[in-house]
């Protein structure tokens, strides 16, 4: 049977082909059959108490300027489509919530959305951390200076964390004496009113940050590894960070599984964990990426193993 696919994502216009996701699962889902469709940006509705949206037939070829053609396109009722790719990127705000909550009455017998609206609604890619205590830095999550700076007396250098942003944004590493404390604390708490994850430091990150990917409760041992730029601490390829292939040894497989089975019961059904050394520091599950890096250094298609496992 031809599965109908339903895509929801920034403008298809903005991404890099090279690099992005979205791109290689679209891709994949082409070349199994499957019949793609995109969802025109800030469409999503309830109409008639149903979700709907403007959606269009979606193709995608590298060789061609557009990379991507879209036709017939219409308003249509989510539940005609069989998968819901939601990859829309951060910041979680609240549009990002209201969407999750259109998409929590997508009918699930007819419907699967990836991920649901629920478990992206529930769960902070930030904060899921905290369900491993065994297997990440000591962390601190507040909006209180006092605690921060006891924190950062007590560890010397930490990382504070924004809770609703990606790809490095906002991260700071500050050390015992940084005179910048004061200015960025007020910043990224809005002067205390927002909550922020702050992290004791770890010596490996100059070594780099490992992404994972992790697909209905399966982890893969194929990764990468991403290096920080000399003039930067964050690995983040979005941040200057290089990329590298790498392998899962044992201790890291039994750590990430532990994680993949707790996404699996929360019904995250694509992931991808971050780990500095054996420490888990975040697990992406809005918009996972570095599947194409992935696919490239390991001569896999992780995007037909994702919809053959889905």
């Amino acid at each position: 049977m031809n599965k109908k696919i339903l895509i929801i994502m920034d403008p298809i216009e903005t991404i890099n082909i090279k690099k992005d996701t979205t791109y290689q699962l679209i891709v994949s889902a082409q070349e199994i059959g499957y019949e793609v469709h995109y969802l025109m940006p800030e469409t999503l509705a309830i109409k008639n108490l149903k979700p709907i949206g403007i959606v269009g037939k979606l193709q995608v070829d590298k060789n061609k300027t557009p990379f991507f053609h879209i036709s017939d396109t219409k308003e249509l009722e989510i539940e005609k489509f069989d998968y819901v790719l939601m990859r829309k990127d951060p910041p979680v705000d609240n549009n990002y919530i209201y969407m999750t909550y259109i998409l929590d009455l997508v009918d699930k017998k007819n419907t699967k959305v990836i991920n649901s609206g629920f478990s992206l609604r529930n769960q902070n890619e930030k904060l899921i951390i905290l369900n491993f205590p065994r297997h990440i830095p000591e962390s601190l999550l507040t909006c209180n200076k006092e605690d921060v700076e006891q924190f950062k007396n007590s560890y010397k250098k930490i990382i504070l964390k924004p809770l609703n942003l990606m790809g490095g944004k906002s991260i700071y590493l500050l050390e015992e004496k940084d005179k910048n404390f004061n200015v960025i604390l007020e910043d990224l708490t809005n002067m205390g009113k927002n909550y922020i994850l702050v992290q004791e430091y770890i010596d490996e990150a100059v070594i780099g940050d490992k992404r994972i990917i992790v697909i209905d409760g399966v982890v893969n041992e194929e990764a990468v590894i991403r290096k920080p730029d000399s003039k930067d601490h964050r690995a983040n390829l979005a941040s200057g960070g290089t990329i590298e292939k790498y392998i899962l040894n044992e201790d890291e497989k039994t750590i990430c599984n532990e994680v993949a089975s707790y996404l699996k019961k929360e019904n995250i059904l694509f992931a991808g964990i971050d780990m500095i050394g054996k420490k888990i520091t975040e697990v992406n599950i809005t918009s996972p990426t570095c599947i194409a890096e992935i696919n490239k250094f390991h001569n896999i298609d992780l995007g037909r193993k994702f919809w053959n496992k889905i």
